[in-house]
């Protein structure tokens, strides 16, 4: 036997179908560290039957399933295949090429196969046995197990020695015979206690079958008088029969006239019978002319109610249409003192504003020959309406130019009233002059001036105070830069002088 590849797909770094040839001689693994080396040995001991998550160096099964990558999506099967070269007939099977295939999916449904055939785990090891292959055998060697060999404790020696000798066979069989003798044992135990209570059950079925057996001569003893009873029933049926046989002589004899009576039944049963016939006729054709005639009622009542709608309609409508009428009429009045009020704004706006005389005695004339044609033609009361909306926009226009002139007069009175603030601002008043409180602390360069207690300022131990110049404010000179004619900034402050403060060393 010898081991020919192996095919993985999905098991762990391995997203896609990977195969590994094994020829003859020594096959080496070379790759740099996290490159998927221990993962070629994980999937051997997995294939082989390993159920421990922690010993393929993951937390749970599942983890044995590509994870997926930044450049792959994860897949949901893990699927590994061992594959044996058996033309030496080393496995007790009869195939020279032995596949043995584990497959597991993210649902958690596991499956073995052997030759793409579902077989239990059970079988796959039983089939291994003795060849040295199995999860738990030295056919994998990892750091710890030779840690194992080299370590002080007999026993894992002793137990990888075992397991490389082939004794694992037989300790397995042991370990099934003995756990087979044990569920033997609970089961001749359980056997015990079947047959102690079926005992109980046979002495309660030995009263019940002598139950039963009375019940069986009871009833025997009962269809005796039973018989005994139908015997009796039987004789006075006989004599019943007898006088019954009298009794049809009598009737046979009477038989021909009571059948000219029943004829005669007939007959007038027969006439009965067309004679309701006919009445049911009269009766169909008197309830269809009470249909048509409740139709033709009910017809006449949804015309009758159909006209008093479309006289209620034709009343309202009349109703509506009068009252429009007075609206329009009320609209025309409307219209026409609209019309003599946009005359006499017309002409106050002529008399207000002489620059648009000119166009409004233009529109004025074109207004004059609407109303001289209104009066020669109703018809025509849409181009009056025209002429008066023209005239309302002119209007609008000129109260527009009004407002327009409005505020400009009021711009013009806003600048009056700043020009005047302003000249009242530049005239000087009479008594400007006014000492401001000195600071606490004054320096200036060349000179140390310190603030004492008294409020007064030191020099060098002496009290001393610093010269100041005052100087007058002359008219037209502008104190706050930022305030300007336009009225934005601060005005100038009245009755004050500007001063500058002269240093210790430019006195």
């Amino acid at each position: 036997m010898k081991l020919t590849r192996l095919e993985l797909a999905g098991f762990k770094s391995f997203a896609g179908a990977v195969e590994l040839p094994f020829e003859a001689g020594v096959t080496a693994i070379v790759g740099p560290n996290g490159c998927g080396k221990s993962n070629i040995s994980d999937a051997v001991r997995w294939v082989l039957g390993e159920q421990s998550p922690r010993l393929l160096r993951g937390g749970k099964m599942e983890d044995v399933i590509f994870q997926g990558s930044t450049g792959r999506r994860p897949v949901n099967v893990a699927e590994v295949s061992l594959v044996f070269d058996n033309t030496d007939g080393t496995l007790p099977i009869a195939y020279q090429e032995v596949v043995v295939t584990r497959r597991l999916s993210r649902s958690g449904q596991s499956e073995y196969l052997l030759n793409r055939s579902p077989v239990r785990l059970r079988d796959i090891q039983d089939l291994l046995r003795g060849t040295g292959l199995g999860a738990d055998a030295a056919v994998v060697m990892e750091a710890k197990m030779i840690e194992a060999l080299l370590s002080e404790k007999a026993e894992e020696r002793r137990a990888l020695f075992e397991e490389a000798a082939g004794i694992g066979l037989y300790r397995d069989r042991k370990t099934s015979t003995e756990r087979r003798l044990e569920e033997t044992a609970a089961d001749l135990a359980r056997l015990e206690d079947l047959v102690s209570e079926v005992q109980t059950q046979v002495r309660s079925l030995a009263r019940q079958r002598g139950k039963a057996e009375r019940y069986g001569k009871m009833i025997e003893e009962r269809f005796g008088i039973a018989l005994t009873l139908v015997r009796r029933e039987l004789e006075d049926i006989d004599l019943a029969l007898g006088g019954l046989g009298q009794r049809a002589e009598q009737l046979a004899a009477a038989l021909p006239a009571e059948r000219a009576k029943l004829a005669d039944t007939e007959r007038a049963r027969e006439a009965e019978v067309q004679a309701r016939h006919s009445a049911e006729a009269q009766r169909t054709d008197v309830e269809r002319r009470l249909n048509e005639a409740r139709l033709e009622v009910g017809r006449l009542e949804g015309d009758l109610a159909l006209a008093a709608e479309r006289l209620r309609n034709a009343g309202q409508r009349r109703t509506t249409a009068g009252r429009r009428r007075e609206q329009e009429a009320g609209r025309a009045l409307q219209t026409e003192r609209e019309r003599a009020a946009a005359e006499a704004e017309c002409a106050a706006a002529e008399r207000d504003l002489g620059s648009v005389g000119q166009e409004l005695a233009g529109r004025t004339a074109l207004e004059q020959d609407v109303r001289d044609r209104l009066t020669t033609q109703r018809a025509a009361v849409h181009e009056l309406e025209e002429t008066v909306q023209r005239g309302a926009e002119a209007f609008r226009k000129l109260e527009v130019e009004r407002a327009a002139l409005e505020r400009e007069r009021g711009e013009l009175g806003q600048l009056l009233a700043h020009a005047s603030q302003e000249r009242a601002a530049r005239k000087p008043r009479r008594s400007s002059w006014r000492r401001r409180r000195p600071r606490n602390s004054w320096s200036g360069p060349g000179a140390r001036w310190r603030s004492s207690r008294s409020g007064r300022r030191t020099v060098a131990g002496r009290d001393a105070r610093p010269k100041r110049r005052w100087r007058r404010w002359r008219p037209g000179a502008t104190r706050s830069p930022s305030w300007n004619a336009s009225g934005s900034g601060s005005p100038p402050r009245r009755g004050r002088c500007s001063r500058r403060r002269r240093s210790s060393a430019t006195r």
